[in-house]
């Protein structure tokens, strides 16, 4: 059953069938070459997988995020890391980095990310000299923080699936969210200095001071929002009901900018994202009871009882498989496909669940930047008019550098695992 399985999803894909039909298809013929199911297992199990309160704060975050785009938060803290970093060689691309920082502490999606700073910043970038793949590397590449500093829709989706504390996760995700920023934002600087990229005037402190004030109540946000699940006053999901009404209340009440069709837009646009989101978690639904009957876990692990004993070795294969599948498929299905096998591999090494299920959501948003198929490369090169190729040639310098902070990840524990160690102990 799990051969058909995969040998009809191998085939759909490569044919160019989309992700969540070509897992449908894929499940429909193994539960039919098995005989013995009955075929009424495969809708209760594909209800079943929507049938989650925590899988409710994914749709809950991706409106906020879109909210937040519609309700003047993103112009605003465009200008205060303008004010910041400006100054510092590449300062639109330093902007872009820092802006997505600052977003990611909001909006859990990358891909709301990329939209609302690249159709600012890569029309501006182009007009200063910065090239067309330069300018939609940098903010692709700064859009991999968003799902990874919390709060994270991939995270959610993991920890619904993992049954693991989304708190923890959310901790787990913030050194490292801030790593990436801080080390693209380094080689952005020598990047920019050797090519002779503009800077802006430095700002003076009454200009920090009133960029800072404007953007406030924005950046006072993820105290609420993440502040809530650490002191366990709230759920993920009810946080993500209070990111909602968050950016409604500033745009409309202190922004002013949040008008009622601007509402209704990004609602229309969350519910699409959304459906795509919820229509792979569906399909998967089944693969992974599918698996389980098959005990295809328990298979796994026999077949890697050779190397068991070399944890790095088989945390190293895990990862580029991972990086392997970032290159064909979109962060959404790799963790529902990968999670219910890879898990208890991770776990029979010792790797904690929160640790992994880091490395997990950096993986995937490496292959958002990643040909053939990344979401945040199409994003960016749409909006700067550019080719994949002339993307390429900008991004490797990127994937590379992320490639190197996530063997760190991976080697050194505590970069994950310290932050929820302390604030939320088990």
């Amino acid at each position: 059953m799990t051969l058909v399985l995969m040998l009809v999803f191998a085939i759909s894909i490569v044919i160019g069938m989309p992700v969540a039909l070509a897992i449908a298809l894929g499940c429909l013929c193994g539960f039919l070459s098995n005989g013995t199911i009955p075929l009424m297992a495969l809708p209760q199990r594909i209800v079943m997988g929507l049938d989650s309160f925590p899988m409710l704060a994914i749709p809950l975050f991706v409106m906020a995020g879109d909210l937040m785009n519609s309700a003047g938060i993103t112009k605003r803290l465009i200008n205060l890391s303008q004010r910041l970093v400006g100054h510092i060689s590449g300062s639109l691309a330093q902007v872009g980095f820092l802006t997505n920082i600052f977003m990611a502490c909001i909006s859990g999606s990358g891909l709301a990310s990329a939209a609302a700073t690249g159709s600012v910043l890569i029309p501006e970038m182009k007009e200063k000299g910065y090239s067309k793949g330069f300018s939609a590397t940098v903010i692709a590449a700064a859009a991999t923080i968003g799902p990874i500093i919390p709060p994270s829709v991939p995270l959610v989706l993991y920890g619904s699936i993992a049954e693991v504390s989304v708190g923890r996760l959310f901790l787990g995700g913030a050194i490292p969210g801030l790593i990436m920023g801080i080390s693209m934002m380094f080689i952005t600087y020598f990047i920019a200095r050797k090519r002779g990229y503009g800077v802006s005037p430095k700002a003076s402190p009454k200009e920090i001071f009133q960029a800072i004030m404007d953007a406030l109540l924005a950046l006072l946000a993820p105290i609420a929002i993440v502040g809530g699940i650490i002191s366990g006053w709230a759920t993920a999901t009810e946080s993500a009901v209070i990111a909602v009404w968050i950016s409604i209340l500033l745009g409309v009440f202190v922004y002013k900018e949040l008008t009622f069709q601007k509402i209704i837009a990004a609602v229309t646009s969350s519910m699409v994202t959304t459906g795509t989101i919820c229509f792979i978690i569906a399909a998967s639904a089944p693969f992974g009871w599918i698996m389980a009957w098959e005990n295809v876990p328990t298979r796994v692990l026999a077949s890697m009882e050779g190397i068991m004993h070399i944890p790095w070795l088989v945390l190293l294969l895990v990862m580029l498989c991972l990086l392997v599948l970032g290159m064909f498929l979109d962060g959404t299905p790799i963790i529902i496909l990968t999670t219910p096998i890879l898990l208890p591999v991770m776990k029979q090494i010792g790797v904690d669940p929160v640790h992994y299920g880091v490395i997990l959501a950096i993986n995937t948003m490496v292959g958002t930047i990643t040909p053939p198929v990344g979401t945040l490369m199409y994003v960016t090169t749409r909006i700067a008019g550019c080719s994949i190729a002339e993307f390429s040639k900008e991004a490797w310098k990127y994937m590379l550098l992320l490639a190197v902070v996530l063997l760190a990840f991976a080697y050194i524990p505590p970069l994950v695992t310290w932050l929820p160690g302390v604030l939320m102990p088990m």
